[in-house]
């Protein structure tokens, strides 16, 4: 009975050993690898503009998704207007502590053209400017293609053969929507009489709804009795300018056809949050693509938008003229131009 004692014992303290050293096994393997960090993402708005311009609030939307989505870690940062050298330092300081660093607008061109090389390492990526540098994502939308099935919109539609435009600031991107826009308007409609305004001469005028207000009240007084809107934050003065008078007014960037119901005669949309997604998306699984592109009506990254809001304005006869026009823009039978000649007639 003794024997069997002391064999009891080593049985046990063997099982012991066993269950322990197998225990260690079964935690080494198991052990979780340690996650890397979330990629580190700034966006720097061209101003204070989110949630007042369609265009700003877009890409807020889609970082925003981004952030929940994808796990990144986002920083938004609002740039100085007008102010290149406060700008420059944010984007430096952004590229300092980010993975991949996003802005959008023609008046960060420049300036991300300066800093991008001072960072090699750093990607970075510019919405609505062509810049062709190594770490830089150059995205760019078709905007004039866009433009122009809103403006045979406008064109199929007004009464009065009185068309008009208001852009924010009088400059090359901004052209392209105007260029866009009045060669639409002429392939329904080629006796149309276009007015095409611009608040200013540089970035201030898409900050000023007043003087924009008082640009579109002119308008619609004088006879026209739609107006296409590419101006930010001043489109607001322009839609309170349709509310008075009651006309109809083109929207642009997002759609817009629930501010003003029967008024908003369509928006000429963007598709700004799925290629902002895109572009960090490419980013986090490591296939960030440098280099300039381009997308347009064939991918769906310009559009224009039907909805419940405005549908009752636009006859089938109207979307099957627009459709048919889509088709041959996309198929090459329409070259919609980009550009304007200057001095306008």
């Amino acid at each position: 009975m003794k024997g069997f004692d002391i064999s009891n014992k080593y049985v046990f303290l063997i099982l012991g050993l066993l269950l322990i050293y197998g225990c260690g096994r079964v935690q080494d393997v198991t052990r979780p690898e340690p996650s890397s960090p979330p990629l580190r993402v700034t966006m720097i708005y061209p101003s204070d503009c989110v949630g007042t311009a369609a265009y700003c609030t877009a890409f807020h939307i889609g970082v925003q998704a981004a952030e929940e989505e994808l796990g990144i870690a986002l920083t938004e940062v609002n740039g100085i207007e007008n102010d290149p050298v406060a700008t420059e330092m944010l984007l430096k300081e952004a590229a300092q502590n980010s993975d991949i660093v996003l802005t959008a607008g023609y008046q960060m061109g420049d300036v991300l053209a300066r800093v991008a090389p001072e960072f090699p390492d750093v990607k970075f990526a510019i919405f609505d400017v062509v810049l062709d540098i190594p770490n830089v994502a150059s995205v760019n939308y078709k905007s004039n293609e866009g433009s122009f099935l809103v403006g045979a919109i406008a064109g199929l539609k007004s009464e009065s053969n009185k068309i008009g435009y208001i852009g924010g600031a009088d400059v090359p991107l901004l052209h392209e929507f105007e260029a866009g826009y009045i060669a639409g308007i002429h392939a329904v409609n080629p006796e149309a009489d276009i007015t095409i305004e611009y608040i200013s001469e540089d970035a201030t005028g898409f900050g000023l709804p007043d003087k924009a207000k008082e640009l579109a009240l002119s308008q619609y007084e004088n006879g026209i009795d739609v107006i296409y809107v590419a101006a930010g934050g001043s489109g607001q003065g322009v839609l309170e300018a349709a509310q008075a008078q009651q006309q109809f007014i083109i929207w642009v960037d997002a759609n817009g056809n629930h501010l003003a119901p029967g008024l908003v005669l369509t928006s000429m949309t963007k598709e700004i949050p799925t290629s902002v997604q895109r572009i960090i998306q490419e980013t986090v699984e490591g296939n960030f693509m440098a280099g300039v592109r381009y997308f347009g009506l064939a991918d769906g990254g310009v559009s224009y938008a039907v909805d419940e809001h405005n549908q009752p304005l636009l006859s089938e006869d109207l979307i099957a003229t627009v459709e048919s026009l889509k088709v041959k823009i996309i198929a090459g039978e329409i070259v919609v131009p980009d550009t304007i000649s200057l001095p306008r007639e």
